[in-house]
């Protein structure tokens, strides 16, 4: 569950998906015959709900609720009662304000959650102490295989809009990824001079710098995935004293730890500088 507020009011998610009964059996229910539930919901709440289904996964469905914090709350009393084995307890809390998120909304990025240990799998690492993790058991992580599928698919054939310039710094395309992929990507820098921009890859972590004219303009289908790749720094891991980046040797030992394998990993606080997660990481040995 992600839960967001603003000056406005309150934006909360609920993602129903991953079994086929969920699509079936749980959302179903929530609408209720003739959409006389939901209907009661929305008058009993004054919250606005819809339900929206994923193209390219039609397991997939998530539910909205939108208005003020009282609306919002009002309404997850009437679906707690509803659904008492439904856990509705917001697990995935907001990093501070100074994360560089830009001009997407916060449900758009999959955020470790506070005060929880999770299995998540490195996926890029840009030094010894700076990471990128996907949470492979969260019940999104799935659809990635089918949004790769359909984005090669799509990107594939000739004629996809290129990006207009001067690229906004921020925003979201396609990029080319490993073997042929296309992946979601962020532009983080623009370079007029050179025709060029940095980008950092949403799902599979990592920053490139590009020419503009290898981007394409991303479909609005495409972003409705919350970004798998989360970026994050190890916490009490710095470079050696009086060195101002870590050593080659210390880059391929934390490689060599962390390949390949699934690990656990706890927030334990956010970079003052970045926003980024701090983040403590374990291996397991059997059960130790």
């Amino acid at each position: 569950m992600d839960k967001r507020a603003d000056e406005e009011g309150s934006c909360l998610e609920i993602k129903l998906m991953t079994v086929a009964w969920a699509l079936g059996h749980l959302v179903g229910r929530l609408i209720g015959k003739q959409g006389r539930y939901v209907s009661f919901l929305k008058q009993a709440s004054g919250a606005k709900i819809y339900i929206s289904t994923v193209s390219y996964a039609q397991d997939f469905q998530i539910c909205h609720i939108e208005g003020s914090q009282q609306n919002v709350d009002k309404a997850l009393s009437l679906i707690g009662k509803k659904f008492k084995d439904l856990s509705l307890n917001n697990i995935y809390a907001l990093p501070p304000p100074m994360l560089p998120l830009h001009s997407l909304p916060m449900t758009s990025w999959l955020m470790l959650p506070d005060g929880v240990t999770v299995e998540v799998i490195v996926v890029n690492q840009v030094n010894a102490g700076h990471l990128f993790v996907q949470q492979h058991t969260h019940p999104t992580f799935h659809v990635l295989r089918s949004l790769d599928e359909q984005m090669y698919l799509c990107y594939s054939q000739p004629g996809i809009p290129t990006m207009p310039t001067p690229v906004e710094v921020g925003v979201v395309c396609a990029a080319p990824g490993v073997d042929g992929a296309w992946w979601r990507a962020q532009v983080v820098g623009y370079f007029k001079d050179s025709g060029e921009v940095e980008i950092r890859y949403v799902d599979y972590g990592g920053y490139e710098r590009v020419k503009i004219d290898t981007l394409r303009q991303i479909r609005s289908d495409f972003v409705t995935l919350p970004f798998q790749g989360t970026e994050v720094l190890l916490d009490n891991i710095v470079p050696l004293p009086d060195e101002d980046h870590f050593s080659s040797e210390a880059d391929i030992a934390v490689s060599e730890m962390t390949r390949g394998t699934p690990l656990l990993a706890q927030v334990t606080n956010y970079d003052s500088v970045t926003g980024l997660p701090l983040i403590q990481l374990w291996s397991m040995m059997g059960d130790e």
